[in-house]
């Protein structure tokens, strides 16, 4: 029997007012038989056990006094003679009787005051005193009222631990969780959970609940980026929310489960607060299958390989182009790039993404359609490390295909995130690889990487080449031309829609354009 059960068994009268009963017909039962020259007193040692294990040693010792009073002095020695006990044998008797309830009743107490330490031990946390994540797993809602569940993450809280160490960030969690404390004291239907480190939970039950649960994230909304003094130190502390409402069938679990997936689609998009929906949760049921099934699409061929040709601004004809990986299921379905790419670079999985690409373009450049194109492969920052780079340039020697026809394609992202970059593209250019900057003019830092790196393309960026038949905008875009012209660098048109667009690249001097004024991409089956 669990704690909870044992005390609601214990608050219970009727089993206590059975115990005394059945000692009524235990006596009873000792008349008929005899008398207290029986065996059959020592029935009474199974009432009084139960009693004082199950309420305690005051309610034991009552116990024993009552059956102690029952086979006492009232109860004969032998009933067919009528020999009365002597009071030496039946005192002694109720002091057996109160030794064992006394002794009962202690023990069990003491393991029921054990247990509930433990209990809350493992509900609680020791820090904070709020309740923890297995409190919240063994919560149940005690209402009929609609209850929303939010989860809370201060952002990057990780780094607070490893800048200020551990002590300092415990004072850290102690005063936020003081700060979220006396935010959410003013409402009595809130009940709050720490996880682990600066991460929560607040369990919303009410009766109004859309009113209610904007006033809580109002108030939660006061103390976002709110600076808290920590032994004087000003620290500011800036968290996301995620929040569930849980239907008629969920369990508290179930809304920490949908309230975490918002939490997460929120740092992924860089947003405040994220409201739970089932769009949102088959959006992120796709990130939770992509990564499980992509080798098994990769070997039933439902990942393939399209390209989007590129052509010279002046003669129009095809100069090359651009893979692009598509994922289309066995029932037709479509998977989009942005999704299933944007997931498998948060594993190691894109790096079997990028072999398969660049093994269709082997394929390609060595079919005579291709003869005279090159083709751009998207790397993602997984791909740049010794060991990758090393094999990629062994696989495009082996195949026998000039490296200068296989263009490494790379967006600013990956320059700002793969440490030693320069080293990894310059081992790459010294090998014959064109280095090509893709995006080209939609970071802060995309010149410096021009000037600083072996960069010989760069794709303009749509949005730049959209704005083009403005004054300003063509302005922008000659400036960009005319920089690369300056370091050698050829450029390439992203998104060129209509012959005006065209026109425009042309007379800006960009080298080449890509876009469905030209083409769609179209998918290649090897043969």
């Amino acid at each position: 029997m669990d704690l909870i059960a044992f005390r609601n068994f214990r608050n219970r009268s009727f089993p206590l007012s059975m115990g005394f009963f059945v000692s009524l017909m235990i006596s009873v039962f000792v008349y008929f038989s005899g008398g207290t020259n029986t065996v059959y007193t020592n029935f009474m040692y199974i009432p009084l056990a139960f009693i004082a294990s199950a309420y305690g040693w005051r309610w034991g010792l009552a116990h024993a006094f009552f059956s102690g009073f029952l086979v006492g002095p009232l109860m004969p020695l032998n009933v067919d003679t009528q020999t009365p006990q002597s009071p030496l044998n039946w005192i002694f008797r109720v002091i057996i009787y109160m030794l064992i309830a006394m002794t009962v009743g202690i023990f069990t107490d003491i393991a029921h005051r054990r247990e509930e330490r433990l209990t809350y031990l493992m509900t609680h946390d020791s820090l904070t005193g709020l309740r923890n994540y297995e409190a919240l797993r063994q919560s149940s809602v005690n209402s009929d009222d609609p209850v929303s569940l939010i989860s809370l993450d201060i952002v990057d809280y990780e780094e607070y631990l490893g800048f200020f160490g551990y002590d300092f960030f415990q004072k850290i969690i102690f005063s936020f969780s003081n700060e979220l404390i006396q935010t959410m004291s003013i409402f009595s239907n809130v009940s709050i959970f720490r996880y682990y480190g600066l991460r929560y939970a607040i369990m919303i039950e009410h009766d109004d609940q859309e009113a209610s649960t904007e006033k809580i994230l109002s108030a939660l909304s006061e103390i976002n980026d709110k600076i808290i003094q920590v032994e004087n130190v000003p620290i500011y502390l800036h968290f996301r929310i995620g929040i569930a409402r849980l239907m008629n069938a969920d369990r508290p679990m179930d809304g920490m489960r949908k309230s975490m997936i918002a939490l997460r689609l929120a740092a992924h998009n860089d947003q405040k607060l994220v409201r739970f929906s089932d769009k949102l949760e088959q959006s992120y049921a796709s990130t939770v299958i992509i990564p499980n099934t992509f080798r098994e699409a990769l070997s039933n061929n439902s990942i393939r390989s399209a390209y989007q040709t590129i052509h010279d601004s002046v003669s129009s004809k095809p100069i090359g182009a651009e893979l692009l990986a598509r994922w289309i299921q066995e029932d037709g379905t479509r998977i989009p790039p942005d999704i299933f790419v944007s997931v498998l670079e948060k594993t190691e999985l894109i790096h079997d993404l990028t072999e398969f690409m660049l093994d269709r373009a082997i394929q390609m450049l060595k079919q005579p359609t291709f003869s005279n194109y090159f083709f751009s492969v998207n790397f993602s920052a997984t791909d740049f490390n010794e060991k990758n780079i090393l094999t990629m340039v062994k696989r495009v020697r082996q195949s026998g295909v000039d490296p200068s026809r296989i263009h490494v394609e790379i967006t600013e992202r990956v320059l700002l995130s793969v440490e030693k970059i320069q080293d990894h593209l310059s081992f790459l250019s010294k090998h014959g690889f064109p280095i090509v900057i893709d995006d080209f003019g939609t970071g802060y830092s995309s010149y410096r990487y021009v000037a600083d790196l072996p960069i010989d393309v760069i794709k303009i960026d749509r949005s730049l080449v959209l704005k083009a038949n403005t004054e300003k905008g063509f302005g922008l875009l000659k400036s960009i031309v005319d920089f690369c012209r300056d370091f050698g660098i050829k450029t390439i048109a992203e998104g060129v829609e209509n012959k005006e667009y065209a026109d425009i690249c042309e007379k800006l001097g960009i080298d080449a354009q890509q876009g469905y004024f030209y083409s769609k991409p179209e998918f290649f089956n090897p043969v």
